[in-house]
């Protein structure tokens, strides 16, 4: 889908902004559909403790999923014209939420930057709403607000996110969550995430991973 002027003002103003069939519906599921099915026999889904979950998950790192690294390094041009930087990408990884679950309110760490929530499936078809505050916070405020059951007294959006729609928004800046329980026997979903290559997060690029070995020589056969 193109990025609209709509798109750029509200990332600029209100830290987030809805791409709506981002992905086909049938891609979304698919994606869904081949990490349910077991991505590699190294680094597959693996079953993950709560951290602002309150139920266990099944998550797949990027690293460890050639599919989800291409797809989200595939996507950092729009994302570049969406937030007007030249970003890098940090990391992305796939996450499975159980029915009754929550997402905690809370601010990501420096390699989420400028964020990506990208619905990919619903086992029951019912929207969950991804929820963003209303205002900018500060490094000291967090410290004091690490993560929350809901946003207190503070203005939120909500955004129901049908599969192949995505959220960008500014993940160290602005809370999120998902405060109202998955309606769903479980969801899926893909987290993307980057940094500006010129802002004060830059460092993460890639997540600080040595992702190849140094560049080699092609090994062509004798006589080729």
């Amino acid at each position: 889908m193109p990025i609209t002027d709509t798109n750029r003002a509200e990332y600029h103003d209100r830290g987030a902004t809805l791409l709506e069939a981002l992905l086909l519906p049938k891609v979304a599921d698919n994606l869904a559909l081949q990490a349910q099915g077991g991505v590699g026999k190294k680094g597959g889904p693996a079953i993950a403790s709560p951290n602002v979950s309150e139920k266990k998950t099944i998550e797949v790192y990027g690293f460890f999923w050639p599919t989800l690294t291409g797809l989200h390094w595939g996507l950092t041009p729009a994302v570049e014209e969406a937030t007007g930087k030249r970003l890098f990408p940090s990391y992305a990884y796939f996450r499975t939420y159980q029915q009754g679950d929550v997402c905690k309110v809370h601010i990501d760490r420096p390699s989420c930057e400028h964020s990506m929530s990208l619905t990919l499936a619903y086992a029951d078809d019912q929207e969950w709403s991804l929820c963003v505050g209303e205002r900018e916070w500060t490094t000291e405020e967090m410290r004091k607000h690490p993560i929350t059951q809901g946003f207190d007294d503070e203005p939120f959006a909500r955004f129901p996110m049908k599969p192949g729609d995505a959220l960008i928004y500014k993940g160290v800046d602005y809370r999120h969550g998902r405060v109202d329980p998955n309606p769903n026997r479980w969801s899926a979903h893909m987290f993307l995430h980057w940094v500006d290559q010129d802002g004060p997060y830059t460092e993460w690029a890639f997540d600080k991973q040595e992702l190849m070995p140094a560049k080699k020589d092609f090994a062509f056969p004798t006589g080729a």
